[in-house]
């Protein structure tokens, strides 16, 4: 028999160490183990191993049917990513599934947890598949760009159908247990313990003399038509805007009705092409730039921390509010406190129907929603705070009041404990100040809604202890949420970046002639969720005023600096709180509609200050937007705000709807150029003045005909170096 692998000799056990995979016989199966901690990822030994496994089972006489399952809670999440930017060795997960297909017994996957991209291919090739009821399964290789290539566009729509087979490849989402049973996709939902039921289910085909039963040998149901490929995008419209993967995909599964051989063949030249694509490039850097922005200078990577199981949030509102429900879904106790009565009964029930309407969605349970809120308890009394193992003041954007609750939050718990500030621009090293244990204070800048934003931005104040930035980290994981460790200066990362750059630009632009429709669809299209105007009139105009009273008490920026904004605010345009901002809305409703009266107000403000207003097309709107942008970036990362450009990356995918796709703004300047980027600054330098001064990194780059990507790896390498 071919299997198209080398078979070793036969042995009882595959024990050599490290046991990544591990094979014994059980009767008359074969017990093929998985463990390749944490998330059984099929990387060249587990797969060098695998081959060693079948090769036994092949060779034994004992063996009537093999079983693959998991040493650990993880079927296996795939392949190892960094191998698909090195060729890759054999065996191949194409080879293994060629073996397997080729068995001369049954080959059946115990699917435990889950069995995501490579790890479902690996599965899908078996004969037959026993899911565990927890487990989930998918094709989730469309979030970094890429085309399953491991058969996963050719045996799924030979078991489940070709459209349900692109829906679940276009959408990236692991369905359930229950889901794919009905589907066809898997033959048997196991209840209780894995493998004592995979080990009855082998029993049972053994004795009615199941043979083997290769997925490859199925036909497709059905073919894929331009109606079904239609509704399938969309249905995920919104999530693929300006993605050009799912065309891809759709090209791979169409190839399903091909002879299997063939079609395999297509599938690997779309995949190949789709590795090698700039947006699967840019994802697949974000991917790796989310794992390790958690990396910090000066901070273990294993550092200690403290137990949080009781949280204390001085503040009621929106943020305040909104964290406290973040850390009951994570399963802590949180005390919400706040001076006045009327805040704490709106927090109350904001909360009762944030969580109903997520009963109502069906995303969790009435049973969940209970428990998380029986774990949010409001008070009026400060002391209350000494019993909670961290702190963390949500109060409003005020220096004054800020430090205030600071001083009075470091009087009442224990000094070892972590106090944080969720502040969005204010200067941590001042507010730490206000206590007696500035070490132990740092921000903790959550995103609206803060229970379901998926960026936490840790900001270290220069007192900041690296234990207390550790503690923060914890807290990131803890939540689920993606940390980015920033310095200690006006807006920190992200907002600096937008108020210096990407806003301010945005309003220049209406003052010289552009609407904020114009320069709203213009971001929009380039692939922005929401145009800045649009943010600005959501989030409410007098949030950025009210920081810019702040900043101006400490620093200046030269005029026109959001003057169109601070006026809308002084005439309580506000945005869709109040029905009028940079549009106008309608009685209830969000939809953005143009309004004379600030077109007025822009041409009015832009005489007072002699600017002369001409039409200004969309390509010069998204190349002055996203310039401007890259620039401040460039400052930020100069002046250590940021110690990774890969971390401003993730803070703008994460926090401010920079398209992924497109890798964040330091990559996206390295797909331009470095050359092209210091270029067209200086280009408008040229035409509007010093504001356009490209960065000194810029320049530093552009002299060493370098990339954001490489000063990154120069300054990675540099730390590992002793004494460096």
């Amino acid at each position: 028999m071919n299997t198209l692998l080398t078979l070793p000799e036969n042995k009882s056990t595959v024990s050599d160490p490290p046991k990544a995979v591990t094979y014994e016989e059980l009767g008359s199966v074969g017990l093929i183990r998985i463990d390749n901690p944490p998330v059984n990822a099929l990387n060249q030994e587990v797969r060098n191993r695998l081959a060693e496994a079948l090769a036994q089972a092949t060779n034994s006489p004992r063996v009537k049917i093999v079983l693959i399952i998991s040493g650990g809670k993880t079927f296996s999440a795939g392949a190892d990513l960094k191998e698909f930017d090195r060729e890759m060795t054999d065996p191949s997960l194409q080879q293994l599934q060629a073996a397997i297909e080729m068995m001369p017994v049954p080959v059946v996957a115990a699917i435990c947890g889950l069995a995501l991209g490579g790890g479902l291919e690996l599965a899908l090739a078996c004969h037959y598949r026993l899911a565990h009821e927890d487990a989930r399964l998918g094709l989730p290789e469309i979030t970094l760009g890429i085309v399953p290539g491991a058969g996963g566009t050719q045996r799924l729509p030979r078991l489940i159908g070709s459209r349900p087979a692109l829906e679940m490849i276009v959408s990236g989402t692991p369905i359930t247990a229950a889901e794919a049973k009905s589907k066809g996709l898997v033959d048997e939902v196991a209840e209780g313990d894995l493998r004592d039921s995979a080990i009855k289910f082998c029993e049972q085909l053994v004795r009615d003399g199941s043979k083997p039963r290769p997925t490859r040998d199925l036909a497709a149901a059905d073919s894929l038509d331009e109606s079904m490929i239609a509704a399938v995008l969309g249905a995920h419209a919104r999530a693929l805007k300006s993605r050009t993967t799912q065309r891809l995909v759709i090209d791979a599964v169409k190839a399903a009705t091909l002879p299997f051989a063939q079609g395999i063949e297509v599938e690997a030249a779309i995949a190949k092409k789709s590795l090698a694509s700039p947006e699967s490039l840019a994802l697949r850097h974000i991917f790796f730039a989310e794992r390790g922005s958690s990396k910090v200078e000066g901070v273990p990577e294993h550092a200690t921390h403290p137990d949080i199981g009781q949280v204390a949030i001085v503040g009621a509102g929106t943020m305040g509010t909104g964290i406290a429900m973040a850390f009951a879904d994570a399963g802590r106790s949180v005390t919400l406190i706040d001076n006045d009565e009327t805040a704490l009964a709106r927090s109350k029930d904001i909360i009762r129907s944030t969580y109903a309407s997520g009963i109502k969605r069906g995303r969790i349970s009435q049973e969940t929603a209970d428990e998380r809120i029986a774990r949010i308890s409001g008070s009026t009394d400060l002391s209350c705070v000494s019993a909670a193992d961290i702190a963390i003041e949500a109060v409003f954007e005020d220096m004054d009041l800020k430090k205030r609750v600071l001083s009075q939050l470091d009087s009442v718990l224990p000094p070892q404990r972590l106090i944080a500030t969720n502040t969005s621009t204010l200067s941590i090293t001042e507010l730490g100040h206000a206590t007696a244990h500035p070490r132990r204070v740092l921000g903790l800048h959550f995103f609206v809604p803060a229970q379901a934003s998926k960026l936490l931005e840790i900001v270290r104040g220069k007192e900041s202890s690296p234990d207390t930035v550790a503690t923060a980290l914890h807290v990131a994981k803890l939540l689920r949420k993606v940390p980015v460790v920033s310095g200690d200066a006006f807006g920190f990362i992200g907002n600096r970046m937008m108020l210096d750059g990407y806003f301010r630009e945005a309003e220049q632009l209406l003052l010289e002639g552009a609407s904020p429709q114009q320069v709203d669809a213009a971001l929009e299209q380039f692939g922005f969720a929401m145009g800045p105007q649009r943010v600005s009139d959501l989030g409410g105009n007098d949030v950025g005023t009210k920081v810019r009273i702040q900043l101006y008490q400490r620093e200046s920026r030269p005029d026109p600096y959001f003057v169109l904004a601070d006026r809308l605010t002084e005439l309580g345009r506000l945005g869709q709180k109040t029905g009028r901002g940079f549009y106008r809305y309608e009685q209830g409703g969000r939809d953005a509609l143009p309004d004379p009266d600030v077109d007025r107000l822009i041409e009015k403000l832009a005489s007072q200050r002699g600017i002369v207003r001409s039409s200004i097309d969309d390509k010069e709107i998204v190349e002055r937007c996203i310039l401007a942008l890259i620039n401040v970036g460039a400052v930020v990362l100069e002046e250590g705000i940021a110690f990774r450009a890969s971390d401003v990356d993730v803070v703008w995918t994460s926090g401010y709807g920079f398209p992924r796709h497109l890798g964040g703004p330091m990559f996206y300047a390295d797909t331009l150029g470095i050359g092209h980027v210091a270029a067209r600054i200086r280009h408008y330098q040229r035409r509007l003045g010093p504001y356009w001064r490209p960065a000194g990194l810029i320049e530093k780059l552009e002299r060493e005909n370098s990339s954001f990507g490489q000063w990154d790896r120069q300054r990675k390498a540099a730390m590992a170096k002793p004494g460096e």
